[in-house]
């Protein structure tokens, strides 16, 4: 299982604030996700700026969108492009034993760590190739694309087969849209992220 962690957004909604390096409870919101990951043994990959290279710990790759802020659906891409294929070299049946997923996430949502734990409960729909993506949406109905499961297999084949640059200004509901999905509804208080300064006031993140 392999994450990526999408952290190169422009902020215009909270006047041009890294996001990344929002700080809550003592630590940047890059931090609290790494960390999160880490504990579940997740390794990934950050899309974001290379300033934030200095702020990684061992194990998490950088990379960014070509060009910079061309989208979410470029942004994950870029990701995916960045990491490495774990069934490279790997037989088909021993592939097809293998729990191959890639976690889509958004490091203003600021409780990594129940998400994580959430998600992982429906990743077993993946590993029986029951469905391709696990896709939340909230109380409202409004699907959490960054808060995704989707099947590594078939992510990378789908970013794959995209024309030079098709990706550029799209949504991720255009990349994922072809997904055979499943929409189980978040619980309360999961996903929050910080969008206005309202949020951050709510959430206790420091701008």
């Amino acid at each position: 299982m392999q994450a990526v962690l999408l952290a190169g957004g422009a902020g215009t909604r909270l006047g041009g604030a890294d996001k990344a390096l929002l700080v809550r409870h003592g630590r940047t919101l890059l931090e609290h996700w790494t960390a999160a990951l880490a504990q579940r043994q997740v390794g990934g990959v950050v899309v974001g700026g290379e300033h934030l290279r200095r702020h990684l710990p061992e194990g998490f790759l950088l990379t960014r969108e070509t060009p910079p802020l061309s989208g979410p659906a470029a942004a994950v891409c870029a990701g995916v492009r960045a990491l490495p294929d774990p069934s490279a070299g790997v037989s088909v049946p021993e592939a097809a034993e293998q729990q191959d997923a890639l976690l889509l996430l958004a490091v203003d949502t600021v409780d990594p760590g129940p998400l994580l734990d959430w998600l992982a409960g429906w990743l077993s729909l993946l590993s029986a190739a029951e469905e391709q993506a696990v896709v939340p949406r909230d109380r409202a109905g409004r699907f959490q694309m960054l808060g995704s499961a989707v099947s590594g297999s078939w992510l990378r084949r789908r970013v794959s087969e995209l024309a030079p640059g098709e990706e550029s200004g799209q949504s991720l509901r255009w990349l994922l849209g072809r997904a055979r999905s499943v929409h189980p509804v978040l619980p309360d208080g999961l996903g929050r992220d910080v969008d206005l300064p309202e949020d951050a006031g709510e959430l206790g993140v420091d701008l």
